[in-house]
Parts: structure tokens; C-alpha cells; sequence
């Protein structure tokens, strides 16, 4: 029984999306840098809550609840409370802070129904955190019917269409957001956008957004790190990734998704014991609480105590019972879906009726999301169940954004080889290598199938 872990499936095959950018570029013939070149990305920002994010959310969540002991009712005092709940949520992945949040913002529409956009947001947030793209949509694009210069709103759409794989509409929305404020945000968003169409210049774009950052950007600081590192990761560049990853540590210390992909990178190297205590620095940051990252970290370290020969059933066990809890249960008890991931752990195993299963959860998912990430476990689905036409049209459509992905290309080489296609099988093993030369060796050491 072989098992990958999610964010294999994240970072070996395919960019994320998450989740949340080209006036110019630095320079896009540019020589990148084998070493790190802490000119190009390091700056010593004096950045409040750098010690303690977590710590300095927490201090605006009791303003706010102190405020609203002497009046209840206020509409904007609930709104900014939701946000912050919500940007809790956000730093440390628990999920009882998103449900608070849409709870609050809820309450500060009923005593603020109208002029609210911030509650409104909110809840856009927690929609598109549910999966739920359609009604984060729809609240983004009534807020900017009466506000069009509304930056948060428009980002919501951006990530929206980067999910569902409207590329062209995460493109016009970003530029609109760069051309009104060219800041750390807006130019985040145009790099992942250009990043899923499989531009070089996202790198370059990465850099103007790391360029424009101020003075409090905390989460954002990090998190651009993170993405322009996963880049590199991608590029098979891992000591530039791990340079990044530690830079946006160091921004943001125990900062969950920068230690996610830290320990990835940890164990394509080979480094398991370093790995494992780094998955634990996310587990010993939140204990209270759910964590969206939970089926992840265990995901990971089953991988590694099977790489090393240790039983790992028991870990691989927890991650599908989070991921059924969240997967099966209903929007009214806050559920938080994650059938792609869920299918990618069936796909794994291959246990029972597992492959049947995975097939059926991922072409439920491909109704709502239509990136290249979930059409690419689409395809891999269609192969298990060897159903291999149909697992050539799902990685054509995964091709067809455009995206440079080993992952993918190695998935379609495989698709065309089972076909008897040899020549075609070639080309894009090729494209692959030339994506990222070490890959197919990372595969075959990680031991993972795509």
C-alpha cells in the first residue's frame, strides 16, 4: 500500500491556488539565482506583531468585545470583531474562528443591513474558505456594484476564478486591483495569476509584490514568500525554497503554511527527522481547536513513517476521518469540504472500493472547481479505474491553462505511454524534466504514484 500526502499532490504536481498582479517586471530574461540572494528578497522590516501575530489579533478581538459590552448592537463594532475572528482564523488555521466570524458578521448585518461591505466580506471569506465559490462571488460582486474601487472584494474574485479556473477573469480582475493600488496584495494576486497561466513573469511579479511591501504587512509579507518559494520548490530550486520558507518564518514565526511546505521540502531531501519536528511545530501551535492544516500534518507524517518503515496506518486513519468529518457534513454545521483532498488520500491507498469512491468525490468537485490541480486528480482517478481516454481529456484540460507543471506534464507522459503513444509520452516526459530536472527521481524516492 503506497500513500502520498496532500500537499504532495500540492507542490510536486501542480501549484496551489489559494487561495488570495504586472505593471512591470523586474526583468524576465533574468538569471535566478542557484543560492539564495538575500539582496533580492531579505529586508529587515521592523513589522508589529512579528513575534506574536497570533498574540496582537487576539488584543484587537478584546477592543472590540469591550466595546460591545456597552453597546451590543452596534453593527460596525460586530463587523470588525467578525474580521478579526476571521483573521485569527486565517493565523492559525482553526476552524472555530472562521465559524465565529460568520456567526458575528451575520449579527452585524441583522443590526446593520445596509453601507456594511466589511461584514459582507466576511462572510465572502468564509464562503470561499467553505468551497463555496458561487456565493463568495455573488456577495464580492454586489459589494462592488456600490463600491467598485473595493480592492478586498475584487480579490475575492480573483481567488474565486483562480479556483474555478476562470483564468481570464482572474486576469482582468487583478490587473483592475493593480492598476487602482499597486501594492503587496494586488501584485500577489497578479503573480498567482500568471503563475497559473504558466507566464515566466510571475517571478518577476513575485518580486515587485516582496518590492512594494510596508510596514505592518505581516501575513502578506509571509505569505508572498511562501508562494515565491513553492515556485522555486517547483522548479526543483529547494535551496532557494528553503530560503524563502524561513524568511517568511522568520516574518511570521510557526506560521503554519510555511512550515507545511518547509517539511515537504524537508522530505524530498531525505531530512525526516528535521521534517517530522517541523510538522510538530504546527500541531503544538494550536491543540484547542480543529485546524484546517490537521489532515495535512498527519498526511505527512504518515508519509515519512512509512518512508523510514514504521507503521503509519494509524495517522493516515485520523487524516480521512477529518477529512470525511469535514467532506460529509453539512453547510448548516460549517463544514469545511475537502473532496479533492479526500479522493487524493483514496487514490492512495487503493484499499476495498477506495478507487471507486475517489472517482466519484472528484467528479463532484470538477462541478465546482475547475483549475488544473483538480482536473489533473481527475485524470489520475479515470487512470486507476482505467478509464485512460477519459484521463487524457482531463490532463488536456489541466494542459490547456497553460500552467508549467512537472507533475502534470509527468502525468500526461503516462496517460499517453499507457496509450501506446510513445513519441507523444516523450515530449512531455521532456517537458517535464526541463521543468524540474530532479522530479521523476523525487518520485521514485518519496515513493508516490501519480
Amino acid at each position: 500500500m503506497k500513500i502520498a500526502q496532500s500537499h504532495y499532490s500540492l507542490w510536486l504536481i501542480a501549484p496551489i491556488v489559494l487561495i488570495i498582479t504586472t505593471i512591470a517586471i523586474l526583468s524576465e530574461k533574468a538569471t535566478l539565482p542557484i543560492k539564495p540572494n538575500l539582496d533580492a528578497y531579505s529586508f529587515e522590516l521592523n513589522l508589529p506583531g512579528t513575534t506574536d501575530r497570533k498574540q496582537l489579533i487576539q488584543r484587537e478581538i478584546e477592543l472590540y468585545q469591550t466595546k460591545l459590552l456597552q453597546d451590543p448592537n452596534s453593527g460596525m463594532n460586530l463587523a470588525a470583531l467578525g474580521n478579526a475572528y476571521w483573521q485569527l482564523g486565517k493565523a492559525t488555521g482553526e476552524v472555530s474562528w472562521f465559524l465565529l466570524a460568520e456567526q458575528t458578521a451575520n449579527r452585524s448585518i441583522a443590526t446593520l443591513p445596509f453601507e456594511n461591505a466589511s461584514a459582507r466580506l466576511t462572510l465572502a471569506q468564509v464562503a470561499q474558505a467553505r468551497h463555496d465559490f458561487k456565493t463568495a462571488q455573488n456577495i464580492a460582486l454586489d459589494i462592488i456594484k456600490a463600491k467598485p474601487k473595493n480592492d478586498e472584494a475584487r480579490s475575492i474574485l480573483v481567488t474565486c476564478a483562480l479556483a474555478t479556473g476562470d483564468l481570464l477573469s482572474a486576469e482582468t480582475q487583478a490587473n483592475i486591483i493593480v492598476n487602482q493600488s499597486p501594492n503587496l496584495n494586488s501584485l500577489t494576486l497578479q503573480a498567482l495569476v500568471e503563475e497559473a497561466q504558466g507566464k515566466p513573469s510571475s517571478i518577476g511579479t513575485f518580486r515587485l509584490a516582496i518590492q512594494a511591501e510596508e510596514v505592518g504587512e505581516v501575513g502578506p509579507s509571509a505569505l508572498v514568500r511562501v508562494l515565491l518559494g513553492r515556485h522555486f520548490y517547483n522548479q526543483g530550486n529547494l535551496d532557494q525554497a528553503e530560503f524563502l520558507y524561513q524568511e517568511a518564518l522568520r516574518i511570521l514565526p510557526r506560521y503554519p503554511l510555511a512550515l507545511i511546505n518547509l517539511a515537504t521540502l524537508q522530505t524530498r531531501r531525505g531530512q525526516y527527522a528535521e521534517a517530522d519536528r517541523t510538522y510538530d511545530q504546527i500541531i503544538s501551535y494550536s491543540q484547542q481547536s480543529t485546524n484546517i492544516y490537521d489532515h495535512t500534518v498527519l498526511r505527512g507524517k504518515a508519509r515519512l513513517k512509512q518512508l523510514q518503515n514504521q507503521p503509519y496506518d494509524d495517522l493516515l486513519q485520523k487524516a480521512e476521518t477529518l477529512l470525511r468529518q469535514s467532506t460529509n457534513a453539512g453547510h448548516a454545521n460549517g463544514a469545511f469540504g475537502h473532496r479533492r483532498e479526500l479522493a487524493q488520500l483514496l487514490l492512495d491507498r487503493r484499499q476495498n472500493n477506495d478507487s471507486a469512491e475517489a472517482l466519484a468525490l472528484i467528479q463532484e468537485e470538477i462541478k465546482v472547481r475547475h483549475d488544473s490541480q483538480t482536473y489533473a486528480v481527475l485524470a489520475r482517478a479515470f487512470m486507476v479505474n482505467n478509464r485512460i481516454s477519459e484521463a487524457r481529456e482531463a490532463i488536456q484540460m489541466a494542459l490547456n491553462s497553460g500552467i508549467k507543471s512537472a507533475g502534470i506534464f509527468k502525468q500526461a507522459s503516462d496517460i499517453e505511454q499507457r496509450l501506446g503513444n510513445i513519441e507523444q509520452s516523450k515530449i512531455y516526459s521532456t517537458n517535464s524534466q526541463n521543468i524540474d530536472p530532479d522530479f521523476e527521481k523525487s518520485l521514485q524516492a518519496l515513493q508516490i504514484n501519480l
